[in-house]
């Protein structure tokens, strides 16, 4: 599916490339007019380009991934063609195309660079969608309640956010049967087609060994405990995970962005985040955490969510247990949240109207006192966290005795749900006792140590060796 062509213009710039055709040698017919920048990414340019046939007056668009071959080591060349390799793999007719995974149809050579051809998904990422849906949910004071509309995908509805997790689960269940660990799972890399059918991009940290020791690859909201750049004391060598264990833990976490647009805690490291560390001594925290969760809910996420790799749940039971799900939030707290939601509007009209009644004397009457008293519990509730120091230990954060979703951090930086992670020499690797089935032989390999050995001091961060 590769083919080598020269570029019809010149330049190294990104804007530069715009209004360049490509030539698909592996199809005489086809060939590709670059319009304009979709996006950039660590490694290179994402173009919208348009499709010109010889053979066909149909319209079509296609996503062109522009990979540079200028200045590279040759450990950073093969991890360019290591993305090609795996992602043609999943693209093939042979594998079988699954339709939750961005499709790759040919790649394109020329002297100084790669352009991968894919699928173009203008629904754009749903990192986008999640933040956007959640940030207009705050502004209409509708919490997590339900909200009517004709989205594709609706972040506030029980539904439409298990399908999303099916499509998405499907999808890496079907990468990890062809042995391909995407090791890099968040909203950013799963995209939205027109019709809102949910897509797996960008496999550009994708394994296919079934057992790692890239410590700290991927973005750190979304890794799980042993893949983390972080080491334990006195511990001298590295032990290496399981991919395919690690990819399911960042199931949960985006299933928690989807329906509460938040993250349960910052990072999954011991020492330094005392939220996860709760989590990890006592797993029921999270219970209390998300209390408008059901039973079954909180089930799939105690399964995706287990500390121990070796305990975790594989693709196919996530998918079994998404699946069996009826609902996400308890149908006597969504009633609760809308009607505190009907109160907070009321309260805030009330407040609007008595700030404008002013006496003759200039003084401002009061109000009524249960309107006051709604409108106090409205501050309150949407900014508890706003007097919790940067410190404040897990005991003061959950003095509030109010839903975890629901306390925004004093910088508002919540939603900004991903950040990058270098590769890293340091990590922590997470317990694990054996692996049922075949999966036993792995977790001998990985050595896993024991679950209580992360609980000693915490340990000091090595310096980060980033891979050239």
């Amino acid at each position: 599916m590769s083919s080598f062509s020269v570029e019809s213009s010149t330049g190294s710039g990104a804007l530069e490339k715009i209004g360049m055709v490509l030539q698909d040698g592996a199809k005489s017919e086809i060939s590709y007019e670059i319009l304009e920048v979709l996006g950039y990414g660590t490694y290179g340019c994402i173009y919208l380009a348009k499709v010109r046939s010889t053979v066909s007056s149909s319209t079509e668009y296609r996503a062109i991934k522009c990979l540079s071959k200028n200045g590279l080591s040759k450990t950073q060349l093969l991890i360019q063609s290591q993305e090609i390799d795996i992602h043609l793999s999943l693209s093939s007719p042979k594998n079988g195309q699954h339709p939750n995974i961005v499709d790759m149809s040919s790649v394109i050579e020329t002297k100084d660079s790669l352009y991968l051809v894919m699928e173009y998904c203008s629904g754009g990422d749903l990192f986008d969608a999640i933040t956007s849906q959640h940030a207009a949910a705050n502004d209409s004071g509708m919490g997590f309640v339900s909200m009517p509309g004709s989205q594709s995908l609706d972040v506030h509805s029980d539904r439409s956010v298990l399908q999303a997790m099916v499509q998405i689960i499907s999808a890496l269940a079907h990468s990890h049967a062809h042995q391909v660990f995407h090791r890099d799972l968040k909203p950013e890399n799963i995209l939205m087609a027109g019709d809102g059918t949910l897509k797996l991009a960008d496999f550009g940290l994708a394994t296919k060994d079934r057992i790692s020791s890239d410590f700290g690859c991927g973005s750190s909201f979304y890794m799980a405990p042993e893949q983390q750049p972080q080491v334990l004391p006195g511990q001298r060598s590295r032990r290496p995970y399981v991919p395919a264990k690690s990819d399911v833990w960042a199931l949960g976490i985006i299933f928690l962005n989807l329906r509460f647009g938040r993250n349960p805690w910052k990072v999954s490291r011991l020492d330094s985040d005392a939220t996860f560390e709760a989590y990890a001594h006592d797993p029921r925290v999270l219970d209390g955490m998300f209390p408008e969760l059901t039973a079954p809910a909180l089930h799939f996420l105690h399964r995706v969510l287990c500390v121990d790799p070796s305990q975790r749940a594989d693709c196919a039971e996530a998918l079994e247990l998404i699946r069996g799900l009826d609902a996400i939030v308890r149908r006597d707290a969504e009633e609760a949240m809308s009607d505190c939601e009907s109160q907070t509007s009321n309260s805030r009209q009330l407040s609007n109207a008595s700030s404008s009644i002013m006496s003759s004397d200039d003084e401002v009457q009061s109000h009524d006192g249960d309107a006051d008293s709604m409108f106090h519990m409205e501050g309150d509730f949407y900014h508890a966290s706003r007097n919790v120091p940067a410190t404040a230990t897990w005991s003061q954060l959950t003095a509030s005795d109010k839903s975890w979703s629901k306390l925004a951090d004093e910088d508002d930086d919540d939603m900004d749900f991903s950040s990058p992670v270098d590769f890293s020499t340091a990590a922590v690797s997470a317990s694990s006792s054996s692996f049922s089935d075949d999966s036993s032989s792995l977790m001998a390999q990985a050595g896993f140590v024991k679950l209580s050995d992360l609980f000693k001091s915490p340990p000091r961060l090595h310096s980060n060796m980033v891979m050239a």
